[in-house]
């Protein structure tokens, strides 16, 4: 009898297609079944960026396969497969496919202590660094490092107490739809903020399509402020945040409200994920003045000189 797991080259090969807002429940189903703390694996992390890195998704033998473009190097990205295939079958089958590109490289999250940074030996891109923090920091902003967040959010409660708070819902969806279309219009500063901006407004058009949480501010009838994302595993996963910087601390309203309705609801997460800074170092600074306790970056590695060398990957 053959056995499921043994690669015969000259049939097995992985089946890629493009993902779209069908593939949700099968995203969903891999991702909360072999959690990562990366927003790589998860549905936000994927379908809201497929247009950008042109994802692409193979299932074979109760194992996720995903890759993707880089889109200014055009190099094939491969991150790491999640599901029950031994690490030496899906070796060889992103092996395989990597071979038909002129470049490609794997992607390997690589979890550290934010006030070590990570082993220097390895290859980082770091625009592709993401900021974990302990949930309870966002809660009310205590402690000292916090005092300067606390005092945002303090002004914000002192001064604007007439503010409710309401769960995303398709009742609230358009007001939430036209609140982005009027951030977009003053905060597109690049294609990306643009791309972004644009990917809020697609989900907030079909929000309960998708496993995603959220909460909006509102004031005196008016949408002051949104926030979504998705719980996996300990980890909650801010993929969107918008406020009207008008109201001094209304981010830092909509970081603790919605940590709050996390932690109530789930008292097991442990981390809030706030993504990648992309680069920008107006992000980066914000991010890190939250003061990150986790880092997860990508290890890079050349498929394309593994390939040619015939050295093992790792996976």
């Amino acid at each position: 009898m053959k056995n499921h797991n043994t690669i015969d080259h000259s049939c097995n090969s992985l089946d890629f297609k493009p993902v779209s807002k069908k593939d949700i429940p099968l995203l969903n189903k891999y991702f909360t079944s072999f959690p990562s703390r990366s927003c790589d694996f998860s549905v936000g992390g994927t379908l809201m960026w497929t247009d950008y890195y042109c994802y692409e998704i193979a299932e074979f033998n109760h194992t996720l396969f995903l890759r993707g473009k880089d889109p200014e190097s055009e190099d094939m990205i491969y991150y790491c497969p999640v599901g029950t295939l031994p690490e030496d079958t899906s070796r060889k089958l992103i092996i395989k496919d990597a071979s038909k590109f002129k470049k490609s490289r794997l992607l390997i999250p690589v979890e550290a202590d934010a006030a070590y940074g990570l082993d220097s030996k390895g290859v980082y891109d770091d625009s592709l660094k993401e900021y974990l923090y302990p949930i309870e920091r966002f809660l009310h902003f205590a402690g000292k490092k916090m005092e300067k967040k606390r005092n945002h959010l303090n002004y914000f409660l002192n001064n604007y107490p007439e503010a409710t708070i309401e769960k995303i819902s398709a009742a609230n969806s358009a007001e939430l739809i036209e609140f982005t279309t009027r951030f977009s219009a003053v905060h597109e500063a690049s294609d990306l903020s643009g791309y972004e901006n644009s990917q809020t407004i697609q989900v907030l058009e079909d929000f309960e399509s998708y496993p995603f949480e959220g909460i909006a501010i509102r004031h005196n009838g008016e949408i002051i402020g949104l926030t979504f994302g998705e719980r996996i595993g300990d980890v909650f996963f801010v993929h969107v945040e918008k406020g009207n910087i008008e109201y001094r601390g209304v981010y830092q309203a909509l970081a603790s409200f919605m940590s709050q309705e996390v932690n109530k609801r789930y008292p097991y997460v442990k981390y809030l994920n706030r993504e990648e800074d992309m680069g920008d170092e107006s992000l980066r600074w914000s991010k890190e003045s939250y003061h990150p306790t986790l880092l997860v970056n990508k290890s890079i590695e050349s498929l394309t000189v593994r390939i040619a060398s015939k050295e093992p990957l790792r996976v």
